[in-house]
């Protein structure tokens, strides 16, 4: 069904009061956007100059034994200080195969080094990227740190060749931590909702991250987005404005809410004031 079909009615410039909020949820979005995105970047540079430190070509260089056994203790010695330093909840080295090399789980070195890593959602994307970019996962629910999380990952080139990934991941708080904090200082609420539809995170609830027994499955940790009867798709489109961004005022019935949304990757980052 349309928007139209809905008989929705959405106003962009009304006059008065109606414009300024439209506006201060449309500043309240940018700023919160850029917030994440500042995130994003510290975490992409952090691990590309980790990935840079010489123990990694050091591995893959020698053929003994015993020196392999010797660079992979200084890997996971990188990889401990780098958790120490960015509060990571894992980091693993992989190799084209998806076995792991090295692998650090909170401030431990991990010995039961998993073979199937590529069937993990980073891997076959992370070993895209080029040298020295970073892709950024969406969120997933993480078998060793048992919470939802977000993969960094990027290559590690050795002589010219992809010998293997490095990734590490950051519970998913780290961002709504963020968020809350800037919504608690404005008038009006902050969510994003991730490209699948489902709510990961609402500045006007608790949305729990821990694993729940063996449920793995979205739909049983996140509800779906919905707003004045619209899912995501209708509501970004009620907005109008760019494919990523726009805002304006949506009524129907007797709900009304100012809002606007920026996309960032793989999430729609929504600020919204209900009137």
């Amino acid at each position: 069904m349309t928007c139209a079909g809905l008989a929705l009615a959405l106003t962009l410039a009304a006059p008065g009061g109606a414009k300024a909020d439209a506006a201060a949820m449309d500043a309240l979005a940018e700023r919160a956007a850029a917030a994440i995105g500042r995130l994003h970047s510290n975490a992409q540079r952090a691990l590309v100059t980790v990935a840079q430190d010489e123990a990694f070509a050091d591995y893959f260089h020698t053929h003994d034994d015993d020196d392999r056994h010797r660079h992979k203790s200084r890997i996971d010695q990188v990889s401990l200080a780098t958790q120490d330093k960015f509060h990571v909840e894992e980091m693993c080295l992989i190799d084209p195969q998806g076995a792991e090399i090295s692998r650090i789980v909170g401030d431990e070195i991990a010995h039961d080094l998993a073979t199937d890593e590529a069937d993990a959602p980073f891997f076959a994307p992370g070993f895209a990227a080029g040298h020295r970019q970073v892709y950024t996962s969406p969120i997933y629910l993480s078998p060793d740190a048992d919470k939802w999380v977000v993969a960094y990952v990027t290559p590690v080139l050795v002589d010219g060749d992809k010998r293997s990934i490095l990734h590490y991941e950051h519970a998913f708080t780290a961002y709504g931590e963020i968020l809350q904090h800037m919504a608690d200082r404005a008038d009006g609420a902050l969510m994003i909702v991730a490209d699948t539809g489902h709510v990961i995170f609402d500045s006007r609830t608790q949305i729990p991250i821990e694993r729940k027994g063996d449920l793995e499955a979205r739909d049983d940790y996140f509800a779906s987005f919905a707003l004045s009867g619209l899912d995501l798709a209708g509501f970004r489109e009620a907005i109008g404005g760019a494919e990523s961004q726009g805002q304006g005022r949506i009524t129907m019935g007797e709900a009304a809410h100012d809002a606007a949304f920026r996309v960032i990757g793989p999430w729609t980052l929504i600020s919204l004031q209900a009137l």
